[in-house]
């Protein structure tokens, strides 16, 4: 098969271009289930940029590699959460947003579609956690925002361990990586707020 054409089986149907009996270029792709494809192909797998919509209504749009999501995309879920971010293996992995229906908000890092290294969580203008995750759990050192009061605290697989009160020691524990992000961890109340606004 070359060029432009319809191929069709009893499991999909494929609209687009070919070469040496490969999908390449752009093409369109529907499964007996309802499930849809549109984007780009090479060397018949799906490469480049595309569009898949499940046949539960959630849909995903950006990069993909070898047939897999890989790169930067968006990924809608059929509740109404919405994830904006890196993937890597069909997971979600790197920097990425994720934003749920009740407000809820997250702006940090992920590894194998788990909260990983830096993240600022927003539960509500009356609870904002920024610090450190692991494994998808709160873990490390923390800045918490309860209303118009501040914290630092440590937490250690998803549970506050201890609270900072202690200049000496918050200071201390804003060394090595976590400097990095000393920026963030320095903003007021009113700095956090205006930056989640801003993402």
């Amino acid at each position: 098969m070359n060029g432009f054409g319809k191929f069709k089986n009893e499991k999909t149907e494929f609209y687009g271009y070919w070469e040496n009996d490969d999908q390449i270029d752009i093409g369109f792709e529907i499964w007996i289930d309802s499930s849809n494809y549109i984007g780009e192909y090479s060397n018949g797998k799906k490469e480049g940029i595309g569009t898949y919509i499940w046949n539960d209504n959630s849909k995903y749009e950006g990069e993909w590699k070898n047939n897999n999501i890989n790169g930067y995309g968006i990924y809608y879920f059929p509740d109404g959460k919405k994830y904006s971010g890196y993937w890597k293996n069909q997971k979600m992995d790197g920097y990425g947003e994720f934003f749920w229906t009740n407000g809820k908000k997250y702006f940090g890092f992920y590894k194998e579609d788990k909260r990983e290294g830096f993240g600022i969580y927003y539960q509500s203008n009356k609870y904002i956690y920024i610090g450190f995750w692991k494994d998808g759990q709160r873990s490390g050192f923390a800045k918490i925002i309860k209303g118009e009061s501040i914290k630092y605290e440590i937490w250690k697989n998803g549970k506050k361990e201890k609270v900072l009160k202690d200049k000496e020691e918050i200071l201390d524990n804003l060394k090595g990586e976590k400097r990095k992000y000393k920026k963030i961890f320095n903003l007021s109340i009113s700095g956090i707020k205006e930056l989640i606004g801003k993402i």
